[in-house]
Parts: C-alpha cells; structure tokens; sequence
C-alpha cells in the first residue's frame, strides 16, 4: 500500500509545480504591462507639453501690450519727427519713442553766417526776452536767436577776434544781468570778463582781467560767478565790488577739478 501511495505523490508533484511556476510567470508578465504603459503615458504627457509650449508663449506675446511713450521737447511752428524703438530681451515688449523736436538755432550747415551755428561753448535762454544767446566760439562773437525767427542777430563781438574792447577771443560762456539790461561774458582767449549792453547804451567794459574763465553766471543780487579751469576754483564778484573772491577751489579731488573746470552754472 505505502508503494501505492508514494507512486501517486510522485505523478502529483510535478504537475502542482509546474502550475505554479506559469501563475508566477503571469503575475510578472502582468507587472511588467504596467509599468510598460506607465511608462508610454508618462512619454505623452511630455510630448504633449513640448508641442504645446511654444503655441502658448506665442499667445501670450501677441496679447502683451504695446506701450507707447511720446516725449514733446520743444513746440514751434516748424516740427520735425523722429521715431526710434527698441525690443526689450527681459520680457519680448516693444517699445516705442515718438519725439517731437524742432530746430531753435542754425540747421543750415556749418559756417559762420547769422542763419548757422558752429562751435557752440555756452547758450542762455531768456524766457522774459524770448531770446536764445549763443557763444561761437570760433567766430569771437554771441548771436542772439528770438524764438520762431530762422537767423541771429550778432548783440555782441562780431569785429573778427581781438583784444580790443570791441571785439572777443574764443568766447566760451555767457549769462545775462536782466536788471542792468547787460550781457555778461567770459572772454576766455582774452582771459577776461566783459560786459555788453543790450541796448548797445554802453561800451563794452572789462569787469573781470586776467582770468582765465571756463563758465559764468550771475544771482539774484548781482553777484557775478566766474570757473577757472586753469585753478580749479570759482570766484565771486560782489555787486558794487571790483576785488574777486575765492568761494570754491579743488585742491586733490580729480573728479571735483573737473566739475570746477567746466562749470557753467553755479545755481
């Protein structure tokens, strides 16, 4: 009997083991299915994403606003325009300058005639006499421009340059005394400060020698200042004075010289 039982254990056995050995076989077949189409998904979804960006970045740039900045300088009767743009990298914008600009002064080429400007060191505008005055430097004269008008008029020098009184050299600033109704200049190639009436009432007169003048102005109280590039310095004429006081010199500071040197305002 006990031969009997062992002969049908060992058909049985060989049998179960093989059927366990396919379910496991099944089992991996079917893990691996799922991953392969986690894996499949998980590759469309990144397509998806690659084909799709660029269609909305160009979206989002055509709906961005175009921002538009007009900037008017000046406004007369004759008006010139002049776009420029620019596109910014930071953010794809465009945006766009309109100026709106007109000729004051000269436009004419370069020469020496009243209706041209050349060498331009220093310029004043009077709003009160709606007058522009411009040095010339190389023509040893001030020009003076009435707004709208399409030449100059010379209100002082213009007697070719000089060291006489009725002449300048290489006059490189200009500011106006309106209460004595008086141009003040710094006569620079004559190392002076003149004074010129307006109204011609006067003869020019040497208010300022021997200094060698970059820029000048005047204040409220008639107090003339006057930059020396050769010190570094500013000087002081008091109304009603005729000595020239130190009110600002440079002595080591390289960036302070400079600002001295080519000073032309004081206020």
């Amino acid at each position: 009997m006990n031969d009997d039982f062992h002969s049908i254990s060992d058909k049985i056995t060989p049998a179960s083991t093989n059927q366990s050995r396919i379910s496991y076989i099944n089992i991996l077949k079917r893990k691996e299915l799922v991953w392969i189409t986690f894996g499949v998904i998980i590759i469309l979804i990144i397509v998806s994403i690659t084909i799709l960006l660029p269609f909305i970045m160009i979206k989002n740039k055509n709906t961005s606003q175009i921002t538009t900045i007009t900037t008017t300088i000046i406004t007369t009767t004759t008006t010139a325009t002049e776009e420029s743009s620019f596109t910014s990298m930071s953010n794809n914008n465009y945006l766009k300058w309109k100026l709106d600009f007109s000729i004051v002064a000269g436009g004419n080429g370069y020469g020496t005639n009243l209706n041209q400007v050349s060498l331009t060191r220093g310029i004043y505008i009077d709003d009160d006499n709606q007058t522009i005055y411009i040095t010339q430097y190389n023509s040893g004269r001030i020009v003076g421009w009435k707004f709208g008008e399409k030449s100059g008029e010379v209100v002082a020098g213009g007697n070719k340059q000089g060291n006489k009184l009725n002449q300048l050299d290489n006059p490189s600033d200009v500011t106006v005394d309106k209460k004595n109704n008086l141009l003040i200049i710094c006569d620079q190639g004559n190392e002076r400060v003149v004074q010129w009436s307006r109204q011609k009432l006067i003869d020019p007169k040497i208010i300022i020698d021997e200094i060698k003048c970059n820029g000048v102005t005047i204040d409220n109280d008639g107090n003339i200042y006057v930059s020396e590039g050769e010190t570094h310095s500013v000087k002081r004429l008091k109304q009603g004075e005729t000595k020239v006081t130190t009110v600002a010199e440079s002595q080591s500071s390289v960036i302070d010289r400079i600002q001295l040197s080519y000073l032309s305002e004081s206020f």
